[in-house]
């Protein structure tokens, strides 16, 4: 006979009391006791932290559920979606914009990724070369820089090569054709910088769907399987080039489509240009870049060629950053509408945009400045390429065929910070490219020699510590006995001059307090600031020595201000 144990009763009783006080502990405890605690996690302003959850329960197609993290600050709240990685796994990612302590949760009509709950601690930046997204203040490009409220102001200019760094054509270079290019953006960044730019260039297309694809024609019909969600190696790539750049003090300047007429455009997926296919990626593209700082984005170009373009790119935008917690800036090419971020002007004339350029155009500074400075509300980009030589070895007449030779690259570019930010787009095509982006590497219309990058390389280097304010406004009126140029700031401590083919130049430093150090750099050559002692108000001569392209900086520019 088996003797019954004195203890059974006993241990009886403390598994039912266990398992009582497990069950009614779990609204105690919240979402610790469940398993969804994130913790707490450290974070560097302007670092992105990733979070990873796994969903076993989800069915149908992954990138139709919807679900969101929430992180929540003392001053504000940002808003992300999750993205689907594969398999079992969502993502979803945050960068802070405030320093201090941040609350997540997340909530999703699927029980395995709702109801988490977290916290993460913002310290500041690691170094002041990391900066945070890119804003604006009035028609001025603005970065954020120590948090969301401290604003620098930034010269925003755009690189491509496409002969070497393909984007519109199939080719061996197209970083975005294949996984296994990812290796050719540390090139690519190293060809911006040898060039004199902090951004480069890439294309998008239909690759979204799948790495390489250009146009609709890449697929079996417009409503292939491929169609029903993004390539997830093609953003793998995309934002490995982001972090690239923006790690080393670069930005990353997108152009999500292409050509209507090309089929490079929504508006030739199955279902058209809103339909469920095209806002699939939209919310894709907006959880997975979104909290990236360190991008801005163009809807396309020839835009003119779709059938709804102005209305269909600002409903693009506006999509775009509803569903982002950080706001980007987005254009598209030729249209003015509200809800896109940058004023982005198509460049040859005769066509019916909202904005363009005179033929071919700009034709100098003053419609430069005109351009800037009819529309105060937002800051503005050629976002035609302005290529090497491109006019020279244009197809058809062209009134000043070396507008782009090396004098009017170097030129156009100062002109453009000159007007008080305009942005830019140089670089060259490819001898892939058709004969309106004509390329030839040993002939006029190649890369850049070795002279004009030096020159770039001079205005990034000038421009590079926060010498455009963003107070500052042209007052050209304050320079004389040369063709010249002034921005000056609104409290008269910092004025910028530029002048053309001179060895001296008088300047009119009226109204400026104290006493400020002047330097003159010499645009043609390697960056030099060559010191020029002391100025007080009043007006001066400053003698140059040799005849050159100059700028001057009058004014302490070294400490961070707005002004």
């Amino acid at each position: 006979m088996m003797r019954r144990s004195l203890y059974q009763p006993v241990l009886v009783l403390v598994w039912f009391t266990s398992y009582f006080l497990l069950i009614t502990a779990t609204p105690m405890f919240g979402n610790r006791a469940a398993g969804k605690d994130l913790g707490g996690r450290s974070a560097r302003m302007w670092e992105c932290e990733e979070y990873s959850l796994t969903n076993r329960t989800w069915s149908g197609n992954p990138f139709d559920l919807v679900a969101a993290a929430t992180f929540t600050h003392a001053k504000e709240a940002r808003t992300t979606e999750m993205f689907y990685v594969g398999g079992e796994t969502w993502k979803f990612r945050f960068t802070g914009t405030r320093t201090g302590d941040w609350s997540v949760s997340t909530s999703s009509s699927d029980s395995d990724l709702d109801g988490y709950t977290g916290s993460v601690t913002v310290s500041p930046r690691a170094n002041s070369a990391m900066k945070g997204f890119l804003t604006h203040v009035g028609n001025k490009y603005a970065v954020m820089e120590e948090d969301v409220d401290d604003l620098e102001g930034y010269v925003y200019q755009v690189f491509m090569n496409q002969q070497d760094y393909e984007q519109q054509h199939k080719d061996s270079s197209r970083i975005l054709g294949h996984p296994g290019r990812a290796s050719l953006i540390a090139d690519y960044w190293n060809n911006t910088q040898d060039n004199g730019f902090n951004i480069y260039f890439l294309a998008v297309f239909y690759s979204w769907f799948r790495m390489g694809a250009l146009s609709i024609n890449d697929f079996s019909s417009n409503a292939d399987v491929d169609l029903d969600g993004p390539d997830l190696k093609l953003f793998d790539t995309l934002e490995f080039a982001i972090k690239y750049a923006h790690e080393r003090g670069g930005r990353t300047h997108i152009w999500a489509w292409g050509d209507n007429d090309r089929k490079q455009t929504p508006n030739h997926l199955g279902d058209g240009f809103r339909g469920k296919r095209h806002r699939r990626l939209i919310r894709y593209i907006a959880a997975r870049l979104g909290p990236l700082p360190g991008w801005t984005m163009n809807f396309g170009f020839d835009t003119i060629e779709m059938p709804n373009a102005e209305a269909d790119g600002g409903w693009w935008a506006e999509k775009m950053n509803r569903t982002m917690g950080w706001e980007h800036i987005l254009t598209s090419r030729g249209w003015d509408d509200e809800s896109l971020g940058a004023h982005s002007y198509a460049g040859f004339g005769g066509n019916p945009y909202d904005l363009e350029t005179s033929d071919k155009g700009p034709a100098d500074y003053h419609e430069i400045k005109e351009d800037l400075e009819t529309r105060k509300d937002k800051p503005s980009i050629y976002e035609e390429r302005h290529t090497y030589n491109r006019w020279r070895c244009w197809p058809g007449s062209v009134s000043d065929p070396s507008r782009l030779n090396e004098t009017g690259c170097r030129r156009l570019i100062w002109w453009e910070t000159m007007t008080g930010g305009m942005g830019g787009f140089f670089g060259h095509f490819s001898n892939r490219f058709n004969k309106y982006g004509p390329f030839h590497a040993n002939g006029p219309c190649g890369y850049h020699p070795d002279s004009l990058k030096r020159a770039f390389r001079t205005h990034q280097e000038f421009w590079k510590n926060g010498r455009l304010k963003l107070s500052m406004s042209p007052d050209n009126s304050r320079a004389s006995e040369a063709r010249g140029y002034c921005l000056v700031s609104a409290d008269k401590k910092r004025f910028v001059f530029f002048v053309e083919d001179a060895d001296s130049v008088t300047i009119d430093l009226n109204g400026m307090p104290g006493s400020q150090p002047v330097i003159s750099v010499d645009t043609k050559v390697d960056y030099h600031e060559i010191d020029g002692g002391i100025l007080i108000a009043g007006i001066h001569t400053i003698h140059l020595g040799r005849t050159s392209d100059w700028a001057l900086a009058v004014g302490g520019f070294s400490e961070r201000t707005q002004n």
